[in-house]
């Protein structure tokens, strides 16, 4: 990581603190869907391996986004964590977006993960340091499944390519105890100067705090106490400005050289309406025209467009620029792994 973005990233984390006290990257030159998918539920519906371009109100292919992405600043690939297509499909982008041997004085992307703490980059340097280190070792290295994600193959295809192409590596999420210090005291006692630089002082319209804090209290299967879940949505905010400030510092490397940057993270980080994107937009005008958000949705029993697809988002509606649809995972009972926090015990919810 440029020492620039480590300056900045120190002094944001201090600053809160000081206030609060196996599958192998295989790809092909031209993007496409896999031969055959990984996941295993739905793999036959029509929507399956769709593209859908918002702005095109249409279908496009792999190779018509493609070029689209080509000439976007920051792009973000919002997934499901568990599911194998997602990760494969953003292994195809990036890929696609490392290799522009025609592009005049290109430079290779950066990507920002929302898996690797700020505090873990001492991890990853070191062990990408190691003469010896494989992209098949790194998760190890990061502590990866021990920090709650899912098996680290999953996400092979694209540590398969970060050590290929030598992609910079930025972290997606601020230290562990920063956010559990915002999530016992509150967002708004941070100080004044970050909440700002942030834009964590522009409050969200109303049905989208609502929508916020609905999905923190859903996702936790209603069993959090009331009085934690508006603290817990202002983290999910300071999450999504996080990711969006370091996509900003990462575009501009040491060598002043300017980069595409990807993101990597949870669908929820990436939607455009209230997301890392909408963060982009309020730092910078340019951002909106400049940016790309590409959504991996998985297919459902019942939707046979994307219009039906939408429908089950939380607002109702498209809040990506890109669709691109894919088969499902079969799971268990998600609430089964969710504790009673305090909060009320309800009917298990789905996922």
């Amino acid at each position: 990581m440029n020492k620039s973005v480590y300056a900045s990233l120190f002094t944001l984390c201090l600053g809160g603190l000081i206030v609060l006290s196996g599958v192998t990257a295989s790809h092909s030159k031209e993007l496409s869907n896999p031969t055959k998918w990984q996941s295993d539920l739905l793999t036959n519906k029509a929507l399956v391996g769709k593209i859908w371009s918002r702005k095109k109100n249409d279908f496009i292919t792999p190779t018509e986004l493609a070029s689209e992405l080509h000439e976007k600043k920051y792009i973000l690939l919002g997934e499901t964590h568990d599911n194998p297509d997602h990760h494969w499909l953003q292994a195809k982008i990036i890929e696609q977006l490392s290799n522009q041997p025609n592009k005049p004085n290109f430079v290779k992307p950066s990507l920002v993960m929302e898996m690797v703490r700020v505090d873990q980059m001492w991890r990853l340097n070191k062990y990408r340091a190691q003469k010896d280190s494989k992209a098949i070792h790194l998760g190890t290295a990061l502590l990866w499944e021990a920090n709650g994600w899912p098996d680290w193959n999953m996400y092979l295809p694209i540590g398969e390519l970060i050590f290929k192409h030598n992609l910079e590596v930025y972290p997606g999420m601020a230290s562990r105890m920063m956010s559990n210090h915002l999530i016992k005291s509150d967002l708004f006692t941070m100080n004044q100067e970050n909440k700002d630089k942030l834009k964590l002082n522009i409050p969200l319209d109303p049905p989208l705090q609502k929508s916020l804090v609905d999905e923190v209290r859903t996702s936790h299967c209603d069993r959090l106490p009331e009085r934690v879940i508006e603290p817990m949505a202002g983290v999910q905010r300071f999450r999504d400005a996080w990711m969006a400030d370091v996509m900003i510092q990462a575009a501009t490397d040491d060598d002043g050289k300017k980069r595409q940057v990807i993101l990597i993270a949870g669908s929820g980080h990436t939607r455009d309406d209230r997301g890392a994107p909408w963060y982009l937009r309020k730092r910078s005008p340019s951002a909106e025209a400049n940016s790309a958000s590409i959504q991996f949705a998985e297919v459902t029993n019942k939707a046979k467009t994307i219009k039906e697809l939408a429908a089950t988002d939380p607002n109702g509606k498209v809040a990506a620029d890109y669709i691109w649809v894919t088969p499902a995972v079969t799971r268990g009972n998600y609430c089964d792994s969710i504790p009673d926090f305090g909060g009320h015990k309800k009917k298990p919810a789905k996922p």
